[in-house]
């Protein structure tokens, strides 16, 4: 059993290695990008309710309802604007 289980990891480290290898070079070409960012900076939801939390008038969970943002992307916009 411990001889297969040597063979599995050999074969899964290769296909690792194959895989970051590939990633590599469609970096190098331009083709890999990553994940798309749900709210970028000048996205008008998230700016609005950073600005709604900033004047204190309303609860965070109203502000999300209306703004239809998340409670957790808030919190981490205002902690990246401090």
């Amino acid at each position: 059993m411990t001889v297969m289980g040597g063979v599995n990891q050999l074969e899964r480290d290769l296909i690792r290695m194959r895989q970051r290898e590939g990633i590599g070079l469609a970096k190098k070409e331009g083709k890999y990008r990553g994940r798309v960012k749900k709210y970028p900076s000048k996205h008008e939801g998230i700016n609005y309710a950073v600005e709604l939390y900033r004047e204190r008038n309303m609860t965070v969970k109203k502000i999300c309802k209306i703004t239809n943002v998340s409670r957790s992307a808030l919190y981490r916009k205002l902690a990246e604007r401090k």
